[in-house]
């Protein structure tokens, strides 16, 4: 249940980073105060049972172990280097997953412009591949997404949800290999398609090309979120990062008492809150991210998608028996310089032109002419006449677009 915060932060204002910080759903407080608060009440029980339950020998010797402890312990557990490492890598397999996930659109519009025809057979056809191709993600999905298994638990589910008819899956369900059965509905796709080639509804082998193009990248992508599901992180990889944070301030609950004789004696190590809040957030961030077909939070909207893949899907490929609107002089016909229109409040905002940096660079202002001669490490190679020949003085002027150019060229016998 991905949280939407984008509109928040389309300002980089103090407003905007206090609503950003004051969200909970999917925040670092939803995440990190459970375990904040039972490491701080742990951390006041120690303390209360070091100050008054220990005799002084036993005291000396809590003293002498927090310091130990505390001696070193950032060098010794580098949580920074192996939290920015695990959480790099965890987020750049979180983005491949997002690019996997299937979006339809470009297959449908592929369907509704290449597949020809107004006829009632040809509309069925259509609305066959979009299903086929949902059929296929529904098929991936419940099998590694549990908010998807939660809502097609069985496949007569499915069929009753009307993305596939009992006679489809009574075809699926006979296919052994479980694996195989995902790709079945593309194979149909595939075969509808050559059936229409062989027709005329696609009137050329290119097209037929670019339409199985579209399904071979839909199928590429759901075939990587099976490899993702199939072979996560390495187990002892998560383990020994998420189990270094939990051992660092398990250790700190010793290590960072205020022991007797210090200056400044508070109940609450402020410092190490902080520190338990950010590693511990950023510990939570790897931890959602390692699989985002779950169900927390942050975690991807699968069932949002196959309904807007379904959706979208059948409602583009329905307008492909409608023709398009009649073409008509856009409002810039006779202008000879086309100025885009904005709103009042819009225009109010300074819009950078997109140029490259030395573009508008003039370097022959007020330069009347100027000498061109092969570069010095080749002039031990060339002869008299040769300098002599290859040396050209140029005329300039300037163009509308305040460019240099060249008005006149001539030879020059002169050589620095």
């Amino acid at each position: 249940m991905t949280v939407p915060y984008a509109l928040d932060v389309s300002h980089s204002s103090t407003k905007s980073l206090l609503k950003l910080l004051g969200r909970w759903r999917g925040s670092v407080w939803k995440a990190v105060l459970p375990q904040l608060c039972f490491w701080t009440i742990a951390y006041i029980v120690v303390g209360v049972f070091y100050r008054y339950f220990l005799p002084d020998d036993a005291q000396i010797v809590f003293e002498k172990l927090a310091r130990y402890l505390n001696k070193g312990i950032d060098a010794y557990i580098p949580l920074t280097f192996m939290l920015g490492f695990f959480v790099t890598f965890v987020v750049g397999r979180w983005s491949q997953i997002l690019n996997g996930i299937g979006w339809i659109d470009n297959a449908a519009m592929a369907f509704a412009t290449f597949i020809q025809g107004a006829d009632e057979e040809t509309k069925l056809l259509r609305r066959t591949l979009i299903r086929y191709m949902v059929l296929n993600q529904t098929l991936v999905l419940r099998d590694i997404s549990m908010q998807v298994r939660k809502r097609f638990a069985t496949f007569d589910i499915v069929v009753a949800s009307g993305i596939a008819t009992k006679a489809e899956m009574a075809e699926l369900t006979g296919v052994k290999d479980d694996y195989a059965r995902y790709w079945v509905p593309l194979q149909w796709c595939y075969q509808h398609l050559t059936k229409a080639r062989e027709t005329g509804k696609i009137p050329s082998d290119h097209l037929l090309g670019k339409i199985t193009g579209e399904i071979q990248n839909f199928q590429h992508g759901l075939h990587l979120l099976l490899k993702y599901d199939w072979v996560p992180v390495p187990l002892v990889y998560p383990q020994v990062v998420l189990l270094s944070v939990r051992l660092y301030f398990t250790i700190c609950l010793i290590s960072r008492q205020f022991l007797r004789g210090d200056n400044f004696d508070p109940w609450l190590p402020v410092v190490t809150i902080v520190q338990f809040v950010v590693y511990t957030g950023w510990t939570k961030v790897a931890e959602m991210l390692l699989n985002p077909l779950g169900d927390d939070d942050d975690d991807l909207e699968c069932n949002y998608v196959i309904d807007k893949n379904l959706t979208s899907g059948l409602t583009l490929v329905d307008r492909g028996s409608q023709q398009p609107p009649t073409m008509e002089k856009d409002i810039f016909w006779n202008d000879k310089r086309v100025v885009p229109l904005y709103t009042k409040k819009a225009s109010k905002r300074h819009v950078h032109e997109l140029v490259g940096s030395a573009a508008k660079v003039d370097l022959m202002k007020n330069v009347q002419q100027c000498t061109l001669y092969p570069h010095r490490n080749m002039l031990a190679q060339l002869s008299d006449y040769e300098k002599q020949t290859m040396t050209r003085i140029v005329a300039i002027g300037s163009s509308p677009a305040n460019n240099s150019i060249i008005v006149e060229v001539e030879k020059q016998k002169l050589i620095p």
